[in-house]
């Protein structure tokens, strides 16, 4: 923090610069540093020169128009892929897009019913997981076991890319992954028994190919991988949820955007999966 003075004398509160050293602004806008700009205000200048440009062709083609001189037809720029020639509506990179993605996330949930079904996920199964924590009777910290009553199960909408952003700034979020089950504590201290909490799928992420390996490894998702069934439940699952129509709907409705390509963060996750396996 620094102090300068304003017009009138008087002073006020400013940043100082940790590169020059000077009162005003901060590093990250120092114009020492960025002679020429930031390099989002470079971006921003760019893209208003653009604009400018954008106006002034399309005033002299009017004025052209107007004179009767034959002006050339303006190629279109495809809004997803950003190759000219064609739109965003009729572009084969956004299909193909889809169509892979579609592909995902029919195995994701191929994965998760297989889940439910095998380890008896339902309103009514006992579910256990090894805490540690603190025990003063014996001194230390100790392993014990912490059991939990599933009161509801809704595993509808969950997806690999549920917790992938649209955005250039962000990519992922950890905590973004659905949980798909409602638990009731039938163990622990006195603020957590009888209290109901949210919580993720119980699983091995240690199995290869199974939901919760292709959960964390591939889809940057949290599961219950500290948590097991000792006691099935009735296993519910919903309407249409293996559905293809129905998927294909939510990827359309995923896509229904004006962003590039380049924002999708589960598309170049799907790249590189790709060449991984390669």
């Amino acid at each position: 923090m620094a102090w300068i003075r304003d017009e009138e004398g008087n002073y006020k509160r400013s940043v100082r610069c940790s590169y020059c050293y000077c009162s005003g602004h901060s590093r990250r806008a120092c114009p020492e540093r960025f002679p020429e700009g930031t390099p989002a205000q470079q971006r921003a200048k760019a893209r208003e020169e653009e604009k400018a440009q954008r106006k002034l062709d399309r005033a002299q083609r009017k004025l052209d128009k107007a004179a009767g001189v034959k002006v050339a037809k303006v190629p279109r720029k495809c809004g997803y892929c950003k190759e000219f020639g064609h739109i965003r509506r009729k572009c084969d990179v956004l299909a193909t897009d889809k169509t892979r993605l579609g592909d995902v996330i029919l195995d994701y949930r191929n994965k998760v019913v297989d889940e439910v079904v095998s380890n008896g996920i339902g309103a009514g199964a006992l579910i256990v997981s090894t805490v540690n924590e603190y025990d003063s009777a014996r001194g230390g910290y100790h392993d014990r076991n912490h059991y939990r009553m599933i009161r509801k199960v809704d595993i509808t909408g969950m997806a690999p890319h549920s917790n992938w952003a649209i955005s250039k700034r962000d990519a992922w979020d950890l905590y973004g992954a659905p949980t798909a089950l409602r638990v009731l504590n039938l163990s622990g201290n006195r603020n957590q028994i009888g209290r109901t909490d949210d919580a993720h799928l119980p699983s091995d992420a240690q199995v290869e190919g199974s939901f919760a390996n292709d959960a964390v490894n591939k889809w940057r998702q949290r599961t219950g991988e500290n948590m097991r069934v000792v006691y099935p439940g009735d296993v519910s699952l919903p309407d249409d949820f293996l559905d293809r129509d129905v998927i294909d709907a939510e990827v359309d409705a995923y896509f229904k955007t004006t962003k590039t390509r380049e924002h999708y963060n589960i598309i170049q996750r799907m790249d590189f999966l790709d060449k991984v396996e390669e």
